[in-house]
């Protein structure tokens, strides 16, 4: 951990470098219009994604799954709180829309559990926490369907199960509320005509895919939850309260515009199964 520390500190300095750098720019003329300055500022922050190894599994060269030890050093450092202060400031000093903001979120994506799985007792990383959601989110918000599809596959890719918490959860909402930007970004690209209109098949293809694993993903663990509070309580309306307040009902909404026919079955099924007889007019449905 002593090299995850070195690394932050050194990492926390070369952004000074940065801020510094956007300073100048900002209140100082240059001569060449600031091209060297911006130059210098995006190899520090290209330096900073070595430091990190944050690898691009969208590099030509990237031919091989994703391993464990492709994100070791990443690990390492985003499980410190200083680690992720780190991150958070590094996010929000990215372009939106650029290949390393790309490449940063999908490592967030891909490490939910490690980054967002406990809630912090000190109220400083808590602090932490919410800066580095936010910092996420407003990546997200501008992004373009093939970015947002690769954060979402990152999702699935991840070797564990990610926090799908309901908003406002006690034990924190944060991976949900970043995957769910992700899926309300997409709902709006793809019924903006104007906007969608420029995505090929491809493009619709690979959101698809992508959003289809995610959905797999997403019912497998409602349906596990499910189970788990049925097989210790009866399927009463005290049960059923229990399990509105564990499932992650806003991402089930917000993935709602992606399903097919058979998707949106599952989930009337679904939803049918987790209301007690007898409740459906007075609870609804999701």
């Amino acid at each position: 951990m002593l090299a995850a520390r070195i690394t932050i500190e050194d990492g926390l300095c070369l952004l000074l470098d940065v801020d510094d750098i956007d300073r100048l720019l900002q209140f100082s003329q240059q001569q060449d219009g600031g091209l060297q300055l911006r130059n210098r500022r995006q190899g520090l922050l290209e330096q900073l994604a070595e430091s990190l190894q944050l690898v691009d599994l969208l590099a030509p060269n990237k031919n091989s799954p994703v391993s464990p030890y492709d994100d070791l050093v990443f690990l390492r450092i985003v499980t410190l709180s200083k680690g992720q202060k780190l991150l958070s400031h590094y996010l929000e000093l990215l372009t939106s829309g650029s290949e390393l903001a790309r490449i940063a979120c999908m490592a967030v994506f891909r490490h939910l559990r490690s980054i967002f799985g406990n809630m912090p007792s000190d109220i400083s990383a808590v602090e932490t926490m919410n800066r580095l959601a936010k910092a996420v989110s407003a990546h997200i918000v501008q992004m373009d369907l093939s970015d947002l599809s690769a954060c979402l596959a990152a999702v699935v890719c991840s070797s564990l199960q990610p926090p799908l918490r309901p908003l406002g959860s006690p034990a924190g909402d944060w991976a949900s509320v970043i995957i769910k930007y992700v899926l309300d970004r997409a709902t709006v690209l793809l019924t903006d005509h104007h906007v969608a209109s420029n995505y090929s098949m491809r493009n619709r293809s690979l959101w698809q895919a992508s959003f289809d694993a995610f959905f797999g993903l997403l019912t497998q663990y409602c349906m596990s939850k499910f189970d788990r509070v049925v097989h210790t309580a009866q399927l009463q309306p005290a049960a059923a309260t229990v399990i509105t307040r564990e499932m992650p009902v806003e991402l089930l909404r917000a993935s709602l515009p992606h399903t097919n026919e058979a998707q949106r079955k599952q989930l009337l099924s679904f939803a049918q199964r987790t209301v007690p007889v007898g409740t459906h007019s007075s609870h609804g449905s999701w």
